[in-house]
């Protein structure tokens, strides 16, 4: 305890004598922190144990996998990428239980929210970043994520932190307090557009125009080597170096002698002996360790001081190797790299060029790369384009749906554009969201694993007298009910005397089963004989509160543009509650501004999320968004249009778009706050559309559907 002043004694007395308590930044004054060179001290700053302690890990539930059928040469099914809908800490914790991803990722980009109460305006006057949670609070949220992102890292694996001017100073504190300074590699400058946040007349102003951003990177250890720093100049020259035949005519004094059975002659080549045969080692070393890689790479990878000699393979006559031309070490400064994109319609999506040079520069073809905010998938999309493996985890339904189609919409190249590219199969995950249903229909084993996993418990099979028991949570037993087996089975207060006649003397204070909610035949959350606590852990019920330091909160969802990046932050875990939809599909001919729509209005909309173990009901209030697939094929859902809440609630409810965009049919999804989906299929002819033939026709059809105005009900 540090020693106070006299001054600071009557503070407190007075303090506690008010208000019967100290205020939270009294403790940095009552006790300090350990002294260091340099530290950021706040708030609410936790220690990186107790982060990773207290995170709660979530199953990651697979929803569906996307283009299957892939197989390694040994005929096993390969790596799936992986995309994760739910709060990143959550899922980071999860994913650091899992062999093939803890520390194994190689590259880590992340583009957080930059936490500024001012107004950032986007892509068609979005106002994209206009976040809730600032100063110490957002640091910690975002230090937070940094302990468990290293926790992740191969150990010659990068973080990139992509910021701008309101926070990237705090960032490189925190940074440097958990990889060290020493890890430090670089601030980037990434040069852009004039900012349009300074929202002032000429008069006021008062502070420069912004027009960069900034990357932070970090790697794991200090001895790590990146030959990609190497680039080409203006991307000019000759990048992949050439063969230079030594049997010139220049005539310059050197030592000559024989290689490869020619015996040179004045004017043919100039190297020493010693050079020479170092060279042509040198070029049987690639030919046995290059692994695929050009002979440019392989001499960016050695420190681009190699030569190489070999026979030429059109008459064994000995060729030079010159290196690619106009070579220089990549800067800090990297003009001509856009920023920001608009090719998905996504707020502050950013440009495929910039995390091309991310991406090449830090991981090679087969390394994992992992985007934590994924938002509209750029980072997935060129790990993909690049070989590599990827790893995206978003908690917006807005973001999951716009990653979902780009992924299966990619072009070769960097840009989108050349030949159509399939992608590796992905599976797509839920992580804190779960469909009850589905987890029903898994197989025993399944459902054991799952439900060990929701409540944190170890999976380990063991024996206490006579009882088989399933795992351990905090040192405590665990027994899975087999609901599968015994279907009329009921866990009773009379299960609880059996089990405690059995083994009760044999166990310390806890004991914990869990089961379907409705094989409980008790409501309280614990029942105690003698000096155990029978624990009740129900599914879907969430965890009962004296197991947990808080309660349980979900992420909400966007309700209008501004809020699509919001900072968000989920505890614990709920099962999806569709909300209930009632809506009517039209037909509009505005004569006056001479435009014609389709529409979808939504009549009726009732959510009833669970979150904090209650039920809760909703109206039109918890509509987030509206998503419009308007030529869905019946097999996923690419989102084409997204419609807030905020501006259905302006436009009473409707949903006007563009009638000759609708194919055969349109599949709608109502999402709430908490991501509960109502689905839909409509077809053309419910919005008072014919059917449509083929695409030649369509502006006379659309002409005719004028005529033929039509609503449907559907419910």
């Amino acid at each position: 305890m540090s020693r106070l002043s006299q001054v600071q004694i009557e503070q407190i007395k007075l303090l506690l004598e008010e208000r019967g308590e100290l205020p939270a930044e009294w403790r940095w004054e009552l006790f300090p922190p350990e002294k260091q060179e340099y530290e950021l001290v706040y708030a609410s700053k936790r220690r990186e144990q107790d982060i990773i302690a207290d995170t709660m890990a979530v199953p990651l539930q697979a929803v569906r996998s996307f283009n299957n059928g892939f197989l390694s040469e040994e005929g096993t099914p390969v790596w799936h990428n992986r995309l994760i809908f739910g709060d990143n800490i959550q899922a980071l914790k999860s994913l650091m239980n899992d062999p093939e991803v803890a520390g194994k990722v190689k590259l880590v980009y992340i583009d957080p929210p930059f936490s500024t109460r001012q107004e950032f305006r986007g892509t068609q006057d979005q106002k994209a970043y206009q976040d809730k949670v600032a100063g110490a609070e957002f640091i910690e949220f975002i230090r937070q994520r940094f302990v468990l992102l290293k926790e992740l890292l191969a150990p010659e694996g990068s973080i990139f932190v992509h910021a701008d001017y309101r926070k990237v100073h705090y960032l490189k504190v925190v940074l440097d307090e958990l990889f060290g300074e020493q890890n430090f590699r670089n601030e980037i400058i990434l040069p852009g557009r004039a900012s349009k946040n300074l929202q002032q007349q000429f008069d006021e102003i008062t502070r420069l125009n912004v027009r960069h951003d900034t990357l932070l990177w970090y790697s794991a250890n200090p001895h790590i080597r990146y030959p990609q720093l190497w680039v080409d100049k203006h991307n000019k020259g000759n990048p992949e170096g050439h063969w230079h035949h030594f049997w010139s005519t220049a005539d310059r004094p050197s030592m000559r002698y024989e290689l490869f059975g020619h015996k040179p002659t004045t004017g043919q080549w100039t190297w020493e002996e010693n050079r020479a045969n170092t060279a042509i080692e040198n070029y049987k070393r690639y030919e046995q360790e290059g692994g695929g890689r050009t002979l440019a790479e392989y001499w960016r990878d050695t420190g681009s001081v190699l030569d190489f000699i070999r026979p030429s393979p059109e008459d064994g006559k000995p060729q030079y190797w010159r290196a690619p031309s106009e070579v220089r070490l990549a800067d800090t400064i990297w003009t001509g790299v856009p920023i920001y994109n608009n090719s998905t319609g996504y707020p502050t999506e950013k440009n495929e060029a910039l995390l091309n040079q991310v991406i090449q520069l830090a991981s090679r073809p087969g390394d994992i790369v992992l985007d934590a905010f994924a938002g509209s998938g750029t980072t997935l999309a060129v790990a993909e384009k690049t070989g590599r493996r990827w790893i995206g985890i978003d908690c917006g339904k807005l973001a999951i749906y716009t990653i979902q189609k780009r992924i299966f919409n990619l072009r070769e190249k960097i840009g989108n554009t050349g030949k159509p590219l399939k992608a590796s199969p992905y599976t797509l995950y839920n992580a804190g969201l779960y469909d009850y249903a589905s987890l029903k229909d898994l197989p025993w084993e399944g459902w054991r694993f799952f439900a060990l996993q929701l409540f944190e418990s170890k999976d380990r099979l063991h024996t206490i007298g006579s009882l088989h028991l399933d795992g351990e949570r905090k040192g405590a037993p665990v027994m899975v009910f087999n609901w599968k087996e015994h279907r009329e089975g009921r866990v009773s207060e009379e299960t609880i005397d059996d089990i405690h006649a059995a083994i009760g003397e044999k166990i310390g204070n806890k004991f914990y089963i869990i089961a379907p909610a409705l094989a409980f035949d008790f409501y309280q959350d614990f029942i105690v004989r003698d000096h155990v606590r029978y624990y009740a852990l129900r599914i879907p019920y969430s965890f009962i509160q004296e197991l947990h330091k808080r309660d349980f909160q979900a992420v909400l969802q966007a309700r209008d543009a501004d809020e699509v990046n919001d900072i968000g932050e989920a505890y614990g875990f709920s099962f999806m509650i569709p909300p209930e939809v009632e809506f009517e599909t039209g037909f509009e001919d505005q004569t006056k501004d001479l435009f014609t729509y389709a529409t979808i209005t939504t009549r009726e909309f009732v959510s009833r999320s669970k979150v904090k173990g209650t039920e809760r009901e909703g109206r039109k209030e918890t509509l987030a968004m509206l998503l419009l697939d308007f030529d869905n094929n019946g097999e996923v859902f690419q989102i084409d249009q997204a419609f807030y809440g905020d501006e259905l609630e302006a436009n009473g409810w409707v949903a006007r778009f563009d009638p000759t965009k609708v194919g055969k049919q349109v599949m709608a999804i109502w999402v709430d706050y908490h991501g509960n989906e109502f689905k839909a299929v409509i077809p053309r002819e419910d919005f008072g559309l014919p059917a449509l033939p083929n695409e030649e026709l369509l502006p006379a059809l659309i002409q005719s559907g004028k005529e033929g105005k039509s609503q449907a009900s559907k419910k």
